[in-house]
């Protein structure tokens, strides 16, 4: 079964799933319990007319299928490496204003930014990490047991 997003008065968007005949009837709000409607985006962008220039996917022996199958996947990938240099560049570029941090040093803001962490906050960030590290290895241990 399908699902759709909804965007509640009260600021909340969620996700549900429902039948394709029932698509359009609003859900509740897990938050405030009204009705809302669904949320259809305003756009959606997307270019699946790129060139293949890597190694493409078995062919499935349908020639148009595996050439719009091998230039959307192509596209994809070019697209999330693109995304991930630009990130990258941008995490260099921050570090280098701060000499002698290191990437860990770095944290996301809410606008997608990057900013150095004071010392204080690095620690609280390693504290957390040990402690989600060691809940992740008992957790581990305890499947294995079962």
């Amino acid at each position: 079964m399908p699902t759709y997003n909804f965007q509640c008065s009260c600021g909340v968007r969620f996700e549900a799933v429902a039948p394709i005949k029932d698509h359009q009837k609003p859900r509740k709000c897990p938050d405030c319990g009204e009705l809302a409607p669904r949320h259809v985006p305003d756009n959606v962008s997307g270019v699946f007319n790129q060139p293949v220039t890597g190694p493409v996917p078995q062919n499935t022996g349908l020639s148009q299928l595996d050439a719009h199958i091998d230039r959307v996947i192509g596209q994809s990938a070019k697209q999330g490496w693109d995304v991930h240099g630009k990130r990258k560049q941008v995490k260099e570029e921050v570090l280098q204003a701060v000499p002698g941090k290191r990437p860990e040093d770095l944290s996301l803001n809410p606008d997608g930014s990057y900013r150095v962490m004071a010392p204080e906050e690095r620690g609280v960030h390693e504290r957390a990490n040990t402690i989600n590290s060691l809940a992740m290895t008992t957790l581990k241990g305890k499947k294995k047991r079962a």
